[in-house]
């Protein structure tokens, strides 16, 4: 269970509206110009920190919380300004901190959005005592995220000073953003649990928005009041949560639209606004048929200018090749390896040029499917887009007619005998028609020309594993040295290549380095060899050797070993505080481990230790050690999950399982001077 999945920041690429007269309304990317840095945006002071906050200690409704969010809150309004109309929205967070474990909320990381500014960025800490720490507008920087060649991705990021159990931080900040299509989704949960989420929303008087609140608190609808400020006036949405479950981002935790409050919106009129994609004005999404109208619009403008940039590139792809599927089969491998993807999870209905992907050598969620389709249409075969509610989004509401149910764009080839065959060129190293977890099941929505199908994809179940084989050899200093030989399927291996493949030498190690410590702390890689780095239809390979502190306890003339190196289980992730979401294994895993112990020189094995064996209704566990014939100890690990989904009810059936696996994750091997095995 140690695969990590979205632990990068995702920086989301908007790209909004044009204010154009009732002739034409359209879609293009707006970069904002930067500012150097965040400087100071607020004229009022800080809201003031109550009693109650102050002396609170711990959260009844969930006594396992390292930290409680006090405020949740972002402030939104659309201000025209002449021709300029642009999202304000202010956001302010106010945590506690309650344990030494909540000391990893101290950093905070704030995307910088390509289509939006980020200003005004202000931090401080209250400590136990009441004393007042500002962060210093020095200490505030921007980093560099992602970069493939001119593409930057950033964030601003800090540190909180003097974070300690009782210490109270907050921060604020304000970002203009021209996105209108949709008003971002507003999530009232916090990683804690959450005191008090707000959230506000002024909308000129001139345009309409569908509002869809989900999942939250039945009979609190949100309030709707007249809202003026100088020359804008319309309406002002308003609405607030109390007592809200922490929503962590654990392995089995549904996606945040499935398990946690949100308030989104979208535009559904604006008078006196006319869209070129939908061929009328004043009306926008108000069902499944404008939503494909619009992103189709877009779609195949973009690939109607880029076929002919494509034609002598995929002609170099395909020399000598003859077999229409090699083809195509060529084709995705290129639009997969030849473009880094960039992994957005929103959808608004539009794409780059491609001209300008093929001079970049990027593409993001929806310029991957373009591309790719564009790259059929110049060999003459025809193939269509889909925008997926991909599994790692959370399910689709079919009454709310919106792209930001959306997460990423595919590619339907319609086959001579019905029906279609489905590739999705975001998942840039896995092998011709496999299908990635996320759209096993996933509903989307099929452009046919000028026309939206809803539809269900295919449901796979591919093959997804991760093998660990170890030998270990301790040391008198309480260390061991690691020699490892892992193997990596399906999306394991795809996981690893994304980061592994573009990068450069140097920056292999630095990431091998960072794998491992999330691991092992404090181990220290000493070499590393890659097998089968770029060939897909490959498992691939990765050959480590490293020195791991922690893993051998010295007691005289008794030497003990951890049985369990890279796969351990150190806290149990299922919360004592009563459930109230439901398990998610929508993706799957099977982690098996073994490790040979060596003997330490001298030394028998005294104990192999005791089997274990777990299991609950999302999975099983095994670990068992044995002797073997040279002296050594070999363990066996293994932990299964396969997909499905269980209801909150199943919570104490799988915290004991993890309750059992850790058990088990810290047992040692004795091994003593002179002895025989037990």
């Amino acid at each position: 269970m140690t695969r990590p999945r979205g632990s990068r920041t995702l920086l989301i690429l908007y790209l909004g509206l044009i204010v154009l007269p009732a002739v034409q309304l359209g879609m293009s990317p707006i970069v904002a110009a930067g500012d150097k840095g965040p400087a100071a945006a607020w004229s009022d002071g800080w809201p003031e920190i109550t009693a109650p906050e102050r002396a609170l200690k711990r959260v009844e409704q969930d006594p396992d919380a390292d930290a409680v969010v006090l405020i949740n809150q972002r402030d939104g309004k659309i201000l025209k300004e002449a021709d300029d109309i642009v999202n304000v929205l202010h956001y302010h967070v106010r945590m506690k901190i309650l344990t030494e474990r909540g000391k990893e909320y101290a950093k905070i990381e704030i995307p910088a959005w390509k289509s939006s500014r980020v200003s005004g960025v202000e931090a401080r800490t209250i400590k136990a005592d009441g004393t007042v720490m500002p962060l210093a507008a020095d200490q505030i920087f921007e980093k560099v995220v992602l970069q493939v060649g001119s593409y930057r991705e950033t964030a601003w990021a800090f540190s909180f000073p003097a974070v300690e159990p009782g210490a109270i931080v907050e921060y604020r900040y304000q970002r203009n953003t021209h996105a209108l299509i949709y008003i971002d989704p507003f999530y009232f949960a916090g990683p804690e649990f959450t005191l008090r989420a707000r959230m506000t929303q002024g909308i000129p008087s001139d345009m309409g928005y569908t509002l869809l609140c989900d999942l939250c608190p039945p009979g609190q609808a949100p309030q709707i009041t007249d809202w003026r400020e100088g020359k804008n006036k319309g309406k002002m949405y308003v609405h607030e949560v109390h007592d809200l479950p922490g929503y962590r981002y654990e392995r089995m935790m549904p996606p945040p639209r499935d398990a946690s409050p949100r308030l989104e919106m979208v535009l559904a009129e604006w008078k006196g606004r006319a869209s070129w994609a939908l061929g009328r004005q004043d009306h926008f999404f108000v069902d499944w048929a404008s939503v494909a109208l619009y992103a189709s619009a877009y779609y195949q403008e973009a690939i109607k200018k880029g076929v002919g940039d494509l034609k002598p590139v995929v002609a170099g792809w395909l020399q000598g090749v003859s077999d229409p599927q090699e083809k195509v089969k060529i084709i995705y491998r290129h639009v997969q390896r030849d473009f880094r993807y960039i992994p957005f999870s929103s959808v608004y209905g539009s794409t780059r040029a491609i001209e300008d992907m093929l001079k970049e050598k990027i593409a993001d969620n929806e310029d991957k499917a373009i591309l790719l389709i564009a790259a059929l249409k110049s060999i003459g075969v025809e193939a269509l887009p889909a925008i997926v509610s991909g599994k790692n989004g959370g399910s689709l509401n079919p009454k709310y007619f919106s792209m930001s149910q959306f997460t990423h764009t595919v590619v339907a080839i319609p086959q001579p005998a019905g029906g279609y065959q489905w590739i999705d060129p975001t998942v840039s190293y896995v092998p011709f028609g496999f299908m990635p977890w996320k759209d096993s099941g996933a509903e989307a929505l099929l452009l046919k020309g000028n026309q939206g199908e809803m539809v269900t994809l295919p449901v796979k179940n591919e093959l997804n594993a991760s093998r660990y084989r170890e030998e270990a050899r301790p040391r008198p200093d309480g260390k061991a040295d690691v020699t490892l030989d892992a193997e990596f399927l399906g999306e394991d291996a795809d996981d690893l290549r994304e980061e592994l493949v573009p990068a450069a030498e140097s920056a292999r190690k630095a990431w091998l380095q960072e794998w491992l410590d999330d691991r092992v702390d404090g181990a220290a890689l000493q070499s590393y060899s890659i097998e089968n780095l770029e060939d897909s239809d490959k498992s691939l390979r990765l050959k480590l050797t490293f020195e791991a502190p922690g893993l051998v306890t010295n007691a005289e003339d008794t030497r003990l070993v951890r049985s369990c190196i890279l796969t351990c289980v150190q806290r149990n992730p299922i919360s004592k505080a009563p459930r109230q979401y439901p398990f998610y294994i929508d993706d799957g895993w099977n982690e098996e481990e073994t490790v040979v112990i060596d003997a330490p020189e001298g030394m028998q094995p005294a104990s192999a230790g005791t089997p274990y064996k777990a299991q609950s209704p999302v999975g099983t566990f095994s670990l068992m050690c044995s002797a073997q014939g040279d002296g050594a100890t070999r363990c066996s690990r293994q932990f299964i999950a396969r997909r499905n989904r269980w209801g909150a009810d199943q919570q104490a059936a799988i915290r004991t399982m993890f309750d059992r696996v850790i058990e088990a994750d810290r047992s040692v091997v004795a091994f003593q001077a002179g002895a025989g095995e037990n």
